[in-house]
């Protein structure tokens, strides 16, 4: 649907196109009946709710088309508590006292955090999203608790990213 909107934005005087989260949502302790779009099940794949690769790509496309930029918010700092990644590599995670995968914000009981100190691989595999989406036409993210993850992390992830889009 917002691809039909573009030229009535690019109208209103923007020039960048900024969307919440665009993957899919988790099931596991779901926050209300939608979920959370920062419990993220799936930094490879699209919201079904939003459309498919295709329709994300024609979004890409289109803006570029306009002479706009497609900014897209990424969630770095934790997952879904039944995200393909924590099913994948469970180390990778914050653990609490009871060696359980958990969260450091009590009301945000519908995500597990990251642990960056556990692999330099879950560097090596978010920086990997990020080249697939800069790949894809993305010109910018936005990171949400950007804070809490390591300045070294975004210095190699700003470095490595660039090289996609030159």
């Amino acid at each position: 649907g917002l691809i039909d909107e573009l030229e009535r934005i690019k109208r209103l005087g923007t020039d960048i196109i900024y969307l919440l989260p665009i993957h899919p949502i988790g099931l596991k302790n779901r926050k209300g009946t939608l979920g959370s779009p920062y419990a993220i099940s799936d930094y490879f794949a699209i919201n079904p709710e939003f459309g498919n690769l295709e329709d994300f790509q024609r979004l890409i496309q289109r803006t570029h088309d306009l002479k706009m930029k497609v900014m897209i918010d990424v969630v770095y700092n934790h997952t879904s508590r039944d995200s393909e990644l924590l099913k994948a590599h469970p180390e990778w995670f914050y653990k609490d006292a009871k060696n359980q995968p958990a969260n450091r914000i009590g009301e945000w009981w519908d995500v597990v955090d990251l642990d960056y100190s556990q692999s330099q691989d879950l560097w090596t595999y978010l920086i990997d999203v990020l080249k697939y989406f800069a790949g894809l036409g993305v010109d910018g993210f936005r990171a949400d608790v950007s804070s809490t993850i390591p300045l070294d992390f975004w210095f190699m992830a700003h470095r490595l990213v660039e090289k996609v889009r030159k």
